[in-house]
């Protein structure tokens, strides 16, 4: 077993752990049977609220796959819930991160639509629970168990979008060379470090990748908790002042629900950076993220946007080079 799953699996385990400790045994058992009781009788209708949601938060989808075809992926999300609260069976959410990647890659959806597929289950069972005779307390733990199997699935899809990054870095490798008159061996010794710093954070949902010589660039992958928002800004003010950062590119294509935390949190980690003296820029602006971020009433006054990590990339490397010189 490689460093990256070892380390991943370490984060699982220390998940549950916290999890056991604000949830007790005897509360997870009936927490289990409640929410498996609910799938026996309501899928139906967990499925029908999931994949409403999902073709609605993703207009990506939307005039480009049919909803029976939405719909039959959520319900192979909810099997798969099933599978790990039923059977303790982690199989098909192996295969099925596989399959949604393998679709992805075939017909161009983003990554944030596969965490969206993911998180259809948590948001339909959350809407079908309203109408539960439970008590909110035992509603509040059903949906710690959901949350638990989707920071498991976002750390193995972060595995496959680490690698699809970094192989999109090495494939504009040889024409940024030619625009910045930058040797090829200083490109490969920086592909060979983001490599490792891949190995070595990837199993994180934030990993902050050092891209060059006082660039660092971080992808913001999955839901933006309070916890993760904190996480973020103290990992990310650490990096900026230990590598020396000249410039922080902020990929925002990951992110699977964009709202008014990520929007906070986003601009926080923006302020911070530069009063230490850090240019930010951020990466995979879609048209649904401007229009949430303006309505917010968020627009970081003073911050470079891009539509792709390409164009961000050049200029930051520009900068880069300037300011070494």
């Amino acid at each position: 077993m490689s460093r990256s799953p070892r380390l991943r699996g370490r984060i699982i385990a220390g998940i549950r752990e916290r999890r056991a400790r604000n949830l007790p045994k005897s509360a997870r058992a009936s927490a289990s049977s409640i929410l498996l009781d609910i799938l026996q009788r309501l899928s139906n209708e967990i499925t029908e609220a999931g994949t409403d949601w999902v073709i609605e938060v993703s207009p990506d989808l939307q005039g480009k796959r049919p909803r029976d075809e939405t719909k039959r992926l959520v319900e192979r999300v909810v099997a798969v819930n099933r599978a790990i609260v039923e059977k303790n069976d982690r199989e098909p959410l192996s295969s099925f991160i596989e399959y949604v990647t393998s679709l992805r890659a075939s017909l161009e959806f983003r990554v944030s639509t596969i965490l969206r597929g993911f998180l259809s289950f948590k948001r339909g069972l959350a809407q079908v629970l309203l109408d539960e005779p439970i008590r909110p307390r035992q509603r509040f733990e059903v949906l710690q168990i959901v949350e638990e199997i989707y920071y498991e699935a976002i750390f193995q899809i972060s595995d496959v979008y680490g690698a699809k990054l970094v192989h999109t870095i090495k494939t504009r490798r040889d024409e940024i060379e030619v625009e910045l008159g930058v040797k090829r061996q200083e490109l490969e010794v920086t592909a060979e470090m983001i490599e490792r710093l891949r190995t070595q954070l990837i199993a994180l949902s934030l990993p902050i990748l050092r891209i060059w010589k006082g660039v660092l660039l971080v992808p913001l992958i999955g839901e933006i908790t309070p916890d993760r928002a904190e996480h973020a800004r103290i990992e990310l003010l650490d990096a900026i002042v230990r590598h020396h950062a000249r410039v922080l590119l902020i990929d925002v294509t990951g992110l699977s629900v964009v709202d008014a935390l990520a929007a906070e949190a986003l601009g926080s980690i923006i302020r911070a950076a530069n009063l230490l003296g850090t240019e930010s820029m951020i990466v995979g602006i879609r048209g649904e993220v401007a229009r949430v971020f303006v309505e917010i009433g968020e627009v970081f006054p003073g911050t470079k946007t891009f539509a792709t990590l390409d164009d961000g990339l050049r200029l930051a490397l520009h900068i880069g080079a300037k300011k070494r010189s």
